[in-house]
């Protein structure tokens, strides 16, 4: 997985697979980003389809060349003949909830990153545990979909520190609750190696995405 070494990643999960919103967030100065297939994302609202349904959009989003990690579906959706495909692309990492994954996901992810998804209320034995399995980078779900957009916690910046002291691999953290670009030091410190912007903090619209992604890489710089 592609990320800097001296300072806390800055990544942005697309609310649709589509090129210009890819390229705002690249002329925003993001350090990388997140596609989707088989998942309805719960914090945009947008349905996903298959990784043959999203291909164009995909290969063009790619053809920027910043590093793009795909998740690869939701419970009952994963598909490792789609993933095996989908190694050929060029994507810098799969990433699934870990609740979700099949038991063989980090097989399928061959030469790709592995990354699983902590659920909420998933901690450090768990971390500790899939990283054993081969697991090689961690999203830390910070939050249930009803406390979407509430602030960062305390109780959240201590569960971060628990889980990245636990685990030698890359700690992601989604903005789940409404993160101030004042927050990316508290998660760095925390031992986050990246913040993942999403819907809650950039919305939708392709006017106004790159704008509000780039008080965070300013932050983060």
């Amino acid at each position: 997985m592609r990320l800097p070494e001296s300072r806390l990643a800055v990544l942005v999960s697309l609310p649709r697979n589509e090129t210009g919103l890819a390229e705002a967030a690249r002329q925003a100065g993001a350090d990388g980003l997140k596609v989707h297939t088989n998942v309805r994302h719960r914090a945009s609202g947008t349905s996903f389809g298959s990784l043959d349904a999203e291909y164009e959009r995909l290969r063009d989003i790619l053809a920027l060349g910043i590093p793009t990690g795909l998740v690869v579906g939701a419970a009952g959706s994963v598909s490792l003949k789609e993933m095996i495909a989908a190694q050929k692309m060029g994507f810098d990492y799969f990433d699934v909830y870990a609740a979700d994954a099949p038991a063989e996901y980090v097989e399928a992810c061959g030469p790709v990153t592995a990354m699983a998804a902590l659920g909420p209320g998933d901690g450090p034995s768990q971390a500790r545990a899939l990283v054993r399995r081969g697991v090689q980078a961690l999203e830390l779900s910070t939050l249930e979909p009803e406390r979407y957009g509430t602030p960062l916690t305390l109780a959240t910046l201590a569960r971060l520190e628990a889980v990245a002291s636990a685990a030698d691999v890359p700690v992601v953290v989604p903005s789940q609750h409404a993160l101030e670009p004042r927050d990316l030091a508290l998660l760095r410190d925390a031992g986050a190696a990246a913040v993942l912007l999403g819907a809650v903090v950039t919305g939708a619209d392709p006017v106004t995405f790159g704008r509000r992604i780039a008080p965070y890489v300013a932050t983060g710089t």
